[in-house]
């Protein structure tokens, strides 16, 4: 996954990120301000093209040390990006 704002860019192994049908969520050594948009890029195992989503971070808790969990919540998605990322969160699902 792939997090751009004006500000930051990272990129996120599959693993680091859990991945819902409104958004996702992930541990992250940087602090994300809360109502941020941001756009990020999700790769599915069944697409070398990527999955493209804007997103508002509502939630940023944690700390420098430990790190953050930053909660994104996707917004204006098309119905074919929906589509594809409530596969992309039912196969996290059935992995766990």
């Amino acid at each position: 996954m792939t997090v751009r704002s004006n500000e930051i860019e990272f990129t996120l192994p599959p693993e680091a990120v859990s991945v819902r049908t409104n958004g996702v969520e992930f541990l992250s050594s940087q602090e994300l301000p809360v109502w941020s948009e941001l756009t990020i890029d999700l790769k599915s195992p069944d697409s070398d093209a990527p999955i493209h989503c804007n997103g508002i971070v509502v939630g940023a808790s944690g700390n420098k040390h430990s790190g953050f969990v930053i909660s994104i919540l996707f917004v204006g998605m098309e119905a074919e990006a929906q589509s594809q990322v409530e596969a992309l969160a039912r196969v996290q699902r059935m992995t766990l």
